[in-house]
């Protein structure tokens, strides 16, 4: 495992505490988080204070099921349990995230995911995550 996949697995653990301060500690003070579904976050702070929000009202929970780094940045692919705000259902999202690197915190995250009403999951249409070892419901 690398440097920065090391990083970005401290970074995972601190969101799953839901801790603004160390979120934020894992980013430059200019970083920015981009969304597929909405808006986004730029500065450490607001990246942290997003992560808040999410674990509070929505118990989110990240998992990496895998990883690259080829020592410049990192990709993954992830899942992330939560709850419907609106009928307290459980639900997953799986996505991927593309980390960009700068003095050796990240300074950039693309992150794509999908999750509507037509594939509400995100899962990968006839993939066993359940048998490759992927976090299920």
């Amino acid at each position: 495992m690398g440097r920065l996949l090391d990083h970005v697995r401290s970074y995972y653990e601190a969101l799953n505490s839901g801790d603004p301060e160390r979120v934020a500690a894992h980013f430059t003070a200019d970083a920015v988080h981009y969304y597929t579904r909405l808006g986004p976050h730029e500065g450490a702070r607001s990246i942290g204070d997003h992560t808040k929000l999410a674990v509070e009202q929505l118990g989110g929970r990240w998992n990496i099921e895998d990883a690259v780094d080829d020592g410049e940045r990192v990709v993954i692919e992830w899942t992330m349990t939560w709850r419907s705000p609106r009928s307290g259902e459980p639900r997953i999202d799986r996505g991927t995230e593309w980390f960009e690197f700068r003095d050796g915190k990240i300074s950039e995250v693309r992150a794509y995911f999908h999750s509507d009403a037509r594939n509400r999951s995100g899962d990968l249409l006839g993939f066993d995550h359940a048998g490759r070892g992927h976090t299920t419901l």
